[in-house]
């Protein structure tokens, strides 16, 4: 073999790990700031969906007038990712991050339920009606007057779920059975009821961003 072309395996093997890194580190934003592309209503959970609009360069959600909600869904199916947002919350607010959801609205629900007896950064299961995993320190990393900073991590199935409120681990699951499909939509939650969502409450979400793993 020539010296340059054993210069270029040489290279080539150096560089190749940096490339993958590089690779495994593309994120990509779910929310452009200005609209709603990419979204969806889904009417589920005894709601048409929420009220949705965009303020500020944040997706800004309320119920309905008749104390109903439901799901913003991506159109898109993902498997395995980690994804990232800010949130502001209203008080009281019940809302959360959906990951793995079904086409019925059901998936791992990540708590943003600021009000009394809530939890955020919690694991919860819709379909099951329970918390799969509580955190009671939430309440010392949340600014309630503040944004904050909702990361979560899904991988595998069974699933591995993850999260952190503000860069502080909240929930660290392994499921043991198959409790949502590997591929699912995500989504943000208006919760229906009068006593889930005060008369002015409002979240919102801003820099929603993916970076999708294994792909």
């Amino acid at each position: 073999m020539s010296r340059g072309k054993i210069v270029a395996a040489i290279l080539f093997l150096l560089l190749s790990p940096l490339a993958v890194v590089v690779a495994d580190e593309i994120w990509q934003k779910l929310f452009d700031g200005k609209t709603m592309n990419g979204w969806r209503l889904m009417a589920v959970h005894g709601g048409n969906g929420g009220v949705w609009t965009v303020e500020n360069g944040a997706l800004v959600a309320d119920q309905e007038k008749d104390h109903k909600g439901g799901l913003i869904g991506t159109e898109k199916k993902f498997s395995d990712y980690e994804i990232e947002m800010e949130f502001k919350a209203d008080y009281p607010v019940d809302s959360g991050l959906f990951l793995r959801v079904r086409d019925d609205g059901m998936g791992y629900q990540i708590t943003i339920d600021y009000r009394k007896d809530g939890f955020i950064g919690s694991l919860y299961a819709p379909a099951e009606g329970g918390f799969i995993q509580q955190n009671k320190d939430w309440v010392k990393y949340f600014k309630k007057d503040g944004w904050n900073k909702l990361r979560a991590r899904v991988t595998g199935q069974p699933a591995h779920v993850i999260a952190w409120l503000n860069d502080v681990k909240m929930t660290d699951f392994q499921d043991n059975r198959e409790r949502y499909p590997r591929e699912g939509y995500i989504g943000l939650q208006v919760h229906g009821g009068e006593g889930a969502w005060g008369a002015t409450s409002k979240a919102r979400f801003r820099n929603i961003r993916i970076r999708e793993i294994g792909r």
